[in-house]
């Protein structure tokens, strides 16, 4: 596994490898038709994809990441709606490996609502223990708030 990180490193970092042959008397090298790779030109391609895929990746979760850490509730957005925003990127960025903690995403929650939304916040803060406290339970109480 250490070999295949390190083969792939090396592709990220020079770019991907492609097959070559010499072509007539004077050995001019060119790129080898997907037809004519060998077995070994065929796992080095492969490589190539697997550090695309990886860099893709990456670049989806910093991106996913930022729109995380901007992500406020807008001014004419009901909790529901913020609430199914918030859950989509949520839901992407798990799907691409990465954990957020419930705790986190509940304190997520109460830090981007707007000021007008302040008093509740303290409320729900004061009443409950923010570490047991799941989305789903944030989630009511701040709709029944809405209600009221």
């Amino acid at each position: 596994m250490i070999a295949e990180d390190s083969e792939l490193w090396d592709i990220i970092c020079d770019g991907p490898h492609v097959p070559m042959k010499k072509v007539g008397e004077s050995g001019v090298m060119v790129p080898k038709t997907r037809k004519e790779y060998s077995d070994i030109d065929k796992k080095v391609v492969e490589k190539n994809f697997c550090a695309k895929k990886i860099l893709v990746k990456q670049s989806k979760i910093g991106m996913l990441t930022i729109e995380y850490e901007l992500f406020r509730m807008k001014d004419d957005e009901s909790i529901q709606d913020m609430h199914t925003r918030f859950t989509s990127i949520i839901n992407e960025i798990h799907s691409l490996g990465e954990i957020i903690p419930r705790n986190k995403l509940v304190r997520k929650v109460l830090s981007v609502l707007p000021s007008s939304w302040e008093s509740k916040v303290n409320v729900i803060t004061e009443a409950k223990d923010l570490q047991t406290l799941t989305m789903d339970e944030l989630i009511g109480k701040l709709k029944t708030y809405e209600m009221k």
